[in-house]
C-alpha cells in the first residue's frame, strides 16, 4: 500500500478506536462486521492490507464515521441505496432491461466515462459470447435471482431466448461506447471456472459438449481482452479498433482487495454502483463518497502495473497466466469424465 492511502487507513482506523475500549475489542468487533478473521483484520491495522471501498464503507455506516477527512459532520453519512427505478427480478429479463436503461442514459452524459475495479470478470466481457452467457444467465437465476422455474433443471442454452441475447448484446455495446479505466485481479475468471467444474461434477449440462464451448469462449474473451489491452481501445468481440473507438487503460494490482465498483464520472455529476448480492447492485451520487472511491482507485491505479503495448513480458504473463487457468479446469473436467 503507498504511504498516503496507508496514512490514510491508519487515519481512519484511529477514528474508528474512540468508539472501543481496547484494540481486542475492535479486532473482535471487525472481525465479525467484514465476516474475516482476525489475523486478516490485524493485517488492515497495520498496513499490510487494504481497506476496500465497500469495506471502509461499511464500518463507516456501522459506526456512524465519516470516509473523508474533511470537515463533513460526523452525523451525516452518505446512503448507498438500491436505484429509485429498481424493480423485483422475477424473470431473467427484468435485471437486463433496467441495467440497459440504466447504461442508455449514463451514455448520454455529456463528457461519460468510467472507472472500473472488479475482483471477476466483468459482466460485459463475460457476457460477449452466447453459450457463456447463456449459462451465467442460468447461475444468476437459480443462485442470486432465485428463479423457481430452474431450480431442479440442467443447463441447457435452450433455457435462454433470442430476444434476451440481442438485449445483452444492446447493453454490452452501451458499454464500449464509454472510455473507461478498469483494474483487475489475477483472480477474473475463478468464480466462472468453479461454476463450470462444478456444474460438470454434479451432471448439471444438458448437453455434455457445453463445458468445451464454454473453455472455447473463455479463450476468445482473453484473447479479445489481450487485444484491446494491446491497442488501448475498447471496441466489440471480433471486432476491430477504429478512430472512434474509446480509450481503454487496464492495471493490475496484486497487493490490492479489490472492491466490485464502478464509478461512472461526467461533466455533470459521478455515480457510484458497487455490487450487492452480485450481479445486483446498490449506488449513491453522493459528492464526498464518490470523491472517496476516486481517491482510493487512483491510489490502487498509480501504484499497480499497467497492461499496454509497451508492458510487453508483464502483460504476456498476465493473460498466459488466465489461459493456463482455462487449461487446468479444461483437464480437470476430462479426467473426471474418464473415471467416471
Amino acid at each position: 500500500m503507498n504511504e498516503a492511502n496507508q496514512s490514510y487507513q491508519h487515519q481512519f482506523f484511529e477514528r474508528l478506536s474512540e468508539r472501543f475500549s481496547s484494540r481486542s475489542a475492535l479486532v473482535a468487533a471487525v472481525a465479525e462486521d467484514l465476516h474475516v478473521g482476525r489475523d486478516a483484520v490485524y493485517r488492515r491495522l497495520r498496513g499490510d492490507t487494504a481497506l476496500t471501498a465497500d469495506e471502509m464503507m461499511r464500518l463507516a455506516e456501522i459506526y456512524h464515521l465519516r470516509t473523508d477527512l474533511s470537515s463533513r459532520p460526523e452525523g451525516r453519512i452518505p446512503s448507498l441505496r438500491y436505484p429509485d427505478d429498481r424493480r423485483p427480478i422475477e424473470n431473467e429479463f427484468d435485471y437486463f432491461v433496467q441495467l440497459h436503461n440504466r447504461w442508455e442514459q449514463l451514455k448520454r452524459l455529456p463528457g461519460a466515462s468510467f472507472d472500473f475495479a472488479s475482483p471477476e470478470l466483468p459482466m460485459y466481457y463475460e457476457l460477449s459470447t452466447p453459450v457463456l452467457r447463456s449459462f451465467k444467465i442460468f447461475m444468476f437465476g437459480i443462485t442470486t435471482w432465485n428463479l423457481s422455474k430452474w431450480k431442479n433443471l440442467s443447463f441447457s442454452t435452450e433455457l435462454i431466448a433470442e430476444p434476451l441475447h440481442r438485449l445483452v448484446e444492446d447493453t454490452i455495446r452501451d458499454h464500449y461506447s464509454l472510455p473507461s479505466r478498469e483494474l483487475w485481479s489475477i483472480g477474473v475468471l475463478d468464480v466462472t471456472l468453479r461454476q463450470v467444474n462444478y456444474m460438470a461434477q454434479i451432471g448439471k449440462f444438458a448437453d455434455a459438449r457445453d463445458p468445451e464451448r464454454i473453455f472455447m469462449e473463455l479463450y476468445k474473451i482473453v484473447d479479445h481482452l489481450e487485444a484491446m489491452v494491446r491497442t488501448g481501445k475498447r471496441f466489440p468481440l471480433g471486432g476491430a479498433p477504429s478512430l472512434n473507438s474509446s480509450d481503454f487503460r487496464v492495471y493490475h494490482n496484486e497487493l490490492s482487495n479489490t472492491s466490485n465498483v464502478v464509478l461512472v464520472k461526467s461533466n455533470i455529476r459521478p455515480f457510484l454502483f458497487t455490487t450487492l448480492v452480485n450481479p445486483n447492485y446498490v449506488a449513491t451520487s453522493d459528492r464526498e463518497l464518490c470523491e472517496e472511491v476516486q481517491h482510493w482507485f487512483d491510489n490502487l491505479v498509480e501504484h499497480g502495473n499497467a497492461l499496454h503495448a509497451e508492458s510487453g513480458k508483464y502483460a504476456a504473463q498476465y493473460f498466459g497466466y488466465l489461459r493456463g487457468l482455462i487449461r487446468q479446469h479444461e483437464q480437470r473436467i476430462k479426467v473426471g469424465q474418464s473415471v467416471f
